[in-house]
C-alpha cells in the first residue's frame, strides 16, 4: 500500500497522546531506513508464505522488497507463520481495514486478522520485525483501531463479542497478547474519536511525554 492515512494506526499511540504532534509533523518529509526496508521484506515474506503454503526456508538468497532473505529472516518469519497458522478461524493477511466510523479517514493494513466463529473472537495479530525497542499487546492502540475495522467491516456476518491483540517480536523474543470485549473496545472508540477530532485542530495542544 502507497497511501497513508494521516491519523494512521501504527502512529496512533503518538497523536492519541499528544494531539498536538499530528501538526508538529506535517511539513517532515518521508523517509525509510535499512532497518524499515527489512521489516517490509520480512512482512512480504510472511505475507507470501502464508498465502501460498510454501516455508520460508524457500526463499533464502532471494530479494524481498530489494533486500535478501538470509537464514535469520527465513527462521524468524517461519515461527512468525506457524504462530497465525495456530489459530482456528476464518484467516485474513495483509488486509487493508477501515476504522473511517471513528477515526476520519482511518485505514490500515493488518498483519493478520482471524475470526473464530465459534467463539466469537477476533484475533489481530501484529508481526514486529524490529529489534529494538519490545511492543507491549496491552492496550496496544494499533491493534486496538484495526480490531474496530474489522467489527466495522464484518459484524453484519459474524457474531464477534471479543477481540484478542498479539503482538509477535520474534528477534527479541517479545510475544504477548491482551484481550478486551467488543463493548468495551467500543467505548474506547469514543474516546479515540474525540482525540482525534482535537488532533485535527491547528491549535491541537502538545503534550510531550518521556517517550
Amino acid at each position: 500500500m502507497t497511501a497513508h492515512a494521516k491519523l494512521s494506526a501504527s502512529g496512533s499511540a503518538r497523536w492519541l497522546s499528544c494531539t498536538g504532534s499530528v501538526k508538529a509533523e506535517s511539513t517532515l518529509p518521508n523517509t525509510t531506513t535499512p532497518y524499515a526496508m527489512e521489516g517490509t521484506a520480512a512482512h512480504e515474506l510472511a505475507d507470501m508464505c502464508l498465502s501460498d503454503g510454501l516455508s520460508p526456508h524457500d526463499y533464502i538468497n532471494q530479494h524481498i522488497a530489494g533486500v535478501p532473505v538470509d537464514e535469520e529472516m527465513a527462521d524468524h518469519v517461519a515461527s512468525y507463520v506457524a504462530y497465525v497458522k495456530s489459530f482456528s478461524g476464518i484467516h485474513f493477511y495483509e488486509v487493508r481495514v477501515d476504522f473511517s466510523e471513528w477515526i476520519p479517514n482511518g485505514f490500515g493494513t493488518s498483519d493478520a486478522i482471524v475470526i473464530d466463529e465459534k467463539l466469537k473472537t477476533v484475533h489481530v495479530i501484529d508481526l514486529k520485525y524490529g529489534k529494538g525497542l519490545p511492543v507491549d499487546a496491552d492496550n496496544n492502540s494499533q491493534g486496538m483501531l484495526y480490531a474496530l475495522g474489522v467489527l466495522s467491516q464484518y459484524a453484519w456476518i459474524y457474531d464477534m463479542a471479543h477481540v484478542v491483540i498479539h503482538i509477535y517480536q520474534p528477534r527479541i523474543k517479545n510475544y504477548s497478547s491482551w484481550s478486551i470485549s467488543a463493548n468495551d473496545l467500543y467505548k474506547w472508540a469514543e474516546w479515540a474519536k474525540q482525540r482525534a477530532e482535537e488532533a485535527l485542530q491547528d491549535d491541537a495542544p502538545r503534550t510531550p511525554s518521556d517517550k
